[in-house]
């Protein structure tokens, strides 16, 4: 297996993997819509993408990170938003070998942690994670609050 950073030359690839991500949490299929916002991650460097390559060359996953800073620690960290590995290619160490390859590259870039999140019913990603060494938050808690986008927004009248 191979892991490689992304360009604007994986672009396709990357949005059609990211689509089928989407898909895998229950989003509407959306190609195009997926496609722009790779593209814009990579273009304005809002993101690190990582393609997993399997031995012959082909497409089996990716993952996507975002730059974050703790305060607390004076350093840079990365969140985890996305890890997906297509269903052909789970449950034979794919995932595995992409967390450990982005461990070792955030480790040597001086990151102070990666962070994520997963589903609470994704039993399987959970035991990967904890596996190699991700403790479960214990200490804080996280709140949203979810906020209209522009349109939804009321005016007054």
């Amino acid at each position: 297996m191979q892991v490689i950073p992304c360009t604007e030359a994986q672009l396709d690839i990357i949005a059609e993997l990211f689509n089928d991500y989407r898909i895998f949490y229950e989003q509407a299929s959306d190609l195009p819509a997926s496609r722009a916002f790779i593209e814009k991650n990579l273009k304005q460097q809002r993101s690190k993408i990582f393609l997993l390559l399997d031995d012959n060359g082909t497409p089996t996953g990716f993952s996507q990170l975002y730059p974050a800073v703790c305060s607390l620690m004076l350093r840079t960290y990365y969140y985890l938003s996305d890890l997906y590995v297509v269903k052909s290619a789970r449950r034979n160490g794919h995932a595995r070998y992409l967390m450990n390859y982005i461990t070792k590259h955030f480790t040597r870039d001086g990151a102070q942690r990666l962070t994520l999140d997963t589903a609470t019913t994704n039993k399987i990603a959970q035991n990967l994670y904890e596996s190699l060494g991700y403790e479960r938050e214990e200490v804080y808690i996280t709140y949203h609050q979810r906020l209209d986008t522009p349109s939804e927004v009321p005016t007054s009248t």
